[in-house]
Parts: structure tokens; C-alpha cells; sequence
């Protein structure tokens, strides 16, 4: 059916427009509950469905009955489209192969939107009939009522789709400064389904989970160069401030009414890119949180922001956990090809600051596994772990070159990649991908390069006080790794499988609430890194 019988059939069905959302690989998926929020609130009834929860260390193509199951419920709920997020990361081919099946086995139209195709909006209209760019919720609501009334698309901002063989790709509109003004994501019963482990469920997937992610900003101050927020920033140039904050009185009421919906909820996760750095804006915050919240509650910090008072306030009202991304410990590394600012000085300050306040669960992020790396930089990295204050834990992972960011230009100026190079690592199966990222669950280096697991090695044994002995001892063999590499693998697996049962069994504090622990620790141990 084209574009124009498309919208005069839906012209007889005046204002019964009824949208399908579906989220890939993330039951949290703020996105899509933001867009059917706003949607209901616009007097339409969306239906949300969610294709696998989140795991770094378990993903998976879904198997045939998943999506046999998928296109069944579809045809059961009969949306006059099918919206679809699209990150720019390893979950692309699913979503180009979910796309084919369902505009072929449902003859519905089909609508990205996400990172993807904000920033690729030609490359995503060779499979989407439609897509959005940028920040949608109030673009799709108004889709909704041209399609309702049957008018054309031209002018609606946010708005890319193919007219004939020509491209329309309609401008952005300006950000949406006032974030109180947006309905809270859409959680609790009604509207949603979960597919996982080949069966479909009808509720939301949050309604037993202990833990709910939430946003107390948009946008982010910085422009790293592994990071889509700086294309996406250039993008919306001009169209008003890029970060922007939520008051506190708007979160805290967000947070009471989804723990009347979560009755197991137990921890908040602040999912900012960087947990607002605002002192007046944290310092209201930390007085308030105690009293009006008392939830144990996650951020993602930044080195250059981790300020002594600010730590102190933040432990007392309920910190509970804090991901600060250091990236790499070699200046080099960060300046020229990251594009980080922060100094080590900065570095081991902060840390200071966060194990002299007593925060429980400090975590620092490192990248590594690309073609920039020396043994010099590694040798820095594990110069500076060791310098940072314990205790703390690593979460340590390759680097992906994701489509849209300057680190994959710069892979190909400055790395010796291929662009060929390049795109074939992101057609290779999804398992094998996610795998490639995860260095310390394979135990071996890319491309058997001996002297880079060494280094990987001696820097995740950093973390343990009785890592240090090993490292000392260790690095005796620097020049000659080979000597010493499969002893080292096999004591990184057994660090790896001693600190996974530790968490398993609750014997690392992971969350403490109302004096009880919360010991399915795999419901904590989730992160992702953005796209």
C-alpha cells in the first residue's frame, strides 16, 4: 500500500490510531516508555514490547520461535505501525532483519528512530519506511495525528521518509528545554509484553524487578571521541541548550509513583551520561534524597567532577554505586584519541575522594582492545590503577567503533583499519561480536597478541590487594610474556570466577536496603555502555 492510500485508510479510522513500540535487548528502555507516555497522554493507546533484557556476557540472536512469537502477537494487536529503536551498536542486523520479517509477514509500515537513525537517516530508509531523528515524543504524537486525518508528512519536523525515489529528510526541531513538562515513562500493568526464552509474557517486565533506571538530565557536557553524543550534538547545533536538567521536585515525583507500580523496587539507577554536575542542583538533591526517597541509588560519575563535598553529600544520602569512566591510563591515549581532558592528577584525586567517603561499590571503566594501544600505554594504565585508592572494582572491555563516532574515522586515519576492516567486524553473529569486547571472559588476547593479554592481565589482578604480589612478580617478565602468559590466564579466571561468586553469594555489597541483602546479584550487575 503507498504513502497516500496508507494515510486515507487511516482517515476512515479518525483517531483510532494505534501504535506498536518494540525495545531490542533492554526491559528498562527509557526511549520507548518516554514515547508511549507521551502518546497516552495525547489520548492514544501505544502498545509496548520488549525483545530480550539486557546482558553483556549472554546475548544472542533471538532464535526462530522468539520471532515466530513476535510477528503472532503482532498480528494479534493489529498497530497501524510498528516503531522500532535502533541503537548504533552490535544490535543492527537484528533490527534489519526484524524490520524485513515484519513489513513482509505483517505488511505493516515500519518506523526507526533511535542513534542510529538520527545520525544515519538515508543509510536507515533502505529498510524502514520512516524514520525520526533525535528526540521524538512530540514529532511521533504529531505523526500520530497527521496519519489519523490523513494529511502528508512534508513538513513535519524530525520526520525522514522516501517519497517515490527521492529522500525527505525534514529538519530537527529545537530540544525541548522544560524536561518537567514530559509525562513519566510509562511503566506498570496494561500495554506491554516481554518475549525471552522462547515464550511471550503479557506484563510490563519491570513489575518484579528490584531495581528502575531513571534520567535527571538530557545531553552531556563532553564530545569523547567513542561516543555518539558528540555527532549528535552538531546535529542539534543552534536548536538550543544540549544539556539540560530535570528539577528535583519532577524526579521525586516520578520515583513515588513508580514505587507505587515496582512493589519489589529496592534501587535506583540514575542512567545520566554523567550524573548532573550542577553543585546548586546536587546540593538541593542531597538534602532532600534521604527524607523524601532513602533508596539506595546508582550514578555514572566523571573524573573531573568527582569533588570532595560533593562525594560526601552524595555517599550520605544514599549512594550506593558510582561508574566513573577513566578509560585509559595513559594521557596519550586519552588526549589525542579519546578526547578526554581529565589529568591523572584528577584521576587519583577523585579516587581518593570516593574511598575516603566510604562509597560501597566504586567502579572504573577502562577500554581497551584497539589499534591504538601500545605497550607503554598499557604499562601507564596499570601505573595508575595501582595508584588509586581501594577498594574498587574494574569493568574492562574492548573497544567497538561504532558508526557515527570520531573514533571510527580516526581507526582508519590513525589505527591502520579499513573501512571494509571495520564493517565486517559489525556483520560477524552477535554472540561472536559481544564476545570480542569481552577480553577477561575469553582469556586470550585479539589476534593472539601475547603482550597485550599480559598487560590486560596484571591490570584486572589491580583491583585486589593480593593482585599486587602477582603484578610485582609479574612484571619480572615484561620482555618476555610468553613465559608467564598461561599462568596469568588461568589466575585471571580464577580472580574472574572468585569475585563472580562473591557477588552471587552476597558477600560483596551490592545492595543493602532496610538492613536486608539482596543476594541475585545478577540483577545488579548489568551495564551498557552508550551507544
Amino acid at each position: 500500500m503507498g504513502n497516500q492510500a496508507w494515510s486515507q485508510a487511516a482517515e476512515r479510522r479518525m483517531g483510532k490510531i494505534k501504535p506498536l513500540f518494540i525495545g531490542l535487548y533492554d526491559y528498562n528502555h527509557l526511549g520507548l516508555r518516554y514515547l508511549s507516555a507521551r502518546l497516552k497522554a495525547g489520548g492514544y493507546e501505544p502498545e509496548l514490547l520488549f525483545l530480550y533484557g539486557f546482558t553483556s556476557y549472554k546475548t544472542k540472536e533471538p532464535s526462530a520461535g522468539e520471532y515466530r512469537l513476535l510477528v503472532e502477537k503482532v498480528r494479534e494487536i493489529k498497530p497501524d505501525f510498528i516503531g522500532l529503536s535502533v541503537m548504533c551498536s552490535l544490535y543492527l542486523p537484528v533490527a534489519v532483519h526484524l524490520t524485513r520479517m515484519l513489513q513482509e509477514k505483517t505488511g505493516k509500515k515500519v518506523l526507526w528512530g533511535g542513534v542510529h537513525p538520527t545520525l544515519f537517516p538515508e543509510e536507515s530508509l533502505a529498510y524502514a519506511d520512516f524514520v525520526f531523528r533525535g528526540e521524538s515524543e512530540d514529532a511521533v504524537l504529531e505523526f500520530c495525528g497527521l496519519l489519523a486525518n490523513g494529511r502528508n508528512f512534508r513538513n513535519l519536523q524530525n520526520l525522514c521518509f522516501r517519497e517515490g525515489a527521492r529522500m525527505i529528510l525534514n529538519p530537527l526541531r529545537p530540544l525541548r528545554q522544560d524536561l518537567d513538562n514530559l509525562p513519566f515513562p510509562d511503566v506498570g500493568p496494561g500495554n506491554k509484553y516481554y518475549i525471552a526464552r522462547n515464550r511471550l509474557v503479557e506484563e510490563d517486565p519491570l513489575s518484579r524487578s528490584f531495581s528502575y533506571e531513571l534520567l535527571g538530565s538530557r545531553g552531556c557536557p563532553y564530545r569523547c571521541s567513542f561516543c555518539c553524543n558528540a555527532g549528535i550534538r552538531d546535529l542539534y547545533r543552534g536548536k538550543g541548550k544540549y544539556l539540560r536538567l530535570r528539577s528535583i521536585g519532577n524526579i521525586f515525583t516520578e520515583i513515588a509513583e513508580v514505587r507505587e507500580k515496582m512493589p519489589r523496587l529496592r534501587l535506583l539507577r540514575f542512567w545520566d551520561e554523567i550524573f548532573p554536575v550542577k553543585r546548586e542542583w546536587v546540593e538541593e538533591f542531597t538534602a532532600r534524597y534521604p527524607w523524601e526517597i532513602g533508596l539506595p541509588f546508582e550514578v555514572w560519575g566523571h573524573p573531573n567532577h568527582l569533588e570532595e563535598d560533593k562525594i560526601k553529600k552524595l555517599v550520605a544520602a544514599g549512594l550506593e554505586k558510582i561508574v566513573v569512566g577513566i578509560q585509559s591510563g595513559s594521557p596519550r591515549v586519552r588526549k589525542e584519541i579519546y578526547n578526554r581532558p581529565e589529568t591523572q592528577e584528577r584521576i587519583i584525586e577523585g579516587g581518593r575522594f570516593l574511598a575516603d567517603a566510604g562509597a560501597p561499590v566504586v567502579i572504573y571503566d577502562f577500554i581497551f582492545d584497539h589499534p591504538f594501544e601500545t605497550a607503554e600505554d598499557l604499562q601507564e594504565t596499570l601505573a595508575l590503577c595501582l595508584k588509586l585508592k581501594k577498594p574498587f572494582r574494574l569493568q574492562l572491555h574492548g573497544l567497538s567503533l561504532l558508526p557515527g563516532t570520531v573514533i571510527r574515522r580516526l581507526a582508519v586515519e590513525k589505527g591502520g583499519k579499513t573501512r571494509e576492516e571495520i564493517e565486517g567486524e559489525f556483520l560477524r553473529p552477535l554472540t561472536e561480536q559481544y564476545q570480542s569486547i569481552h577480553w577477561w571472559r575469553r582469556g586470550r588476547g585479539v589476534g593472539g597478541e601475547i603482550w597485550k593479554t599480559y598487560w590486560y592481565c596484571l591490570i584486572y589482578f589491580s583491583q585486589f590487594r593480593l593482585g599486587e604480589s602477582i603484578i610485582k612478580r609479574a612484571l619480572k617478565y615484561k620482555n618476555k610474556p610468553e613465559k608467564i602468559i598461561k599462568l596469568l590466564v588461568v589466575l585471571q579466571k580464577f580472580f574472574n570466577y572468585y569475585l563472580l561468586w562473591k557477588l552471587g553469594t552476597g558477600k560483596i555489597k551490592v545492595l543493602s536496603a532496610g538492613g536486608k541483602k539482596i543476594k541475585k546479584a545478577e540483577n545488579f550487575l548489568r551495564y551498557e555502555k552508550k551507544a
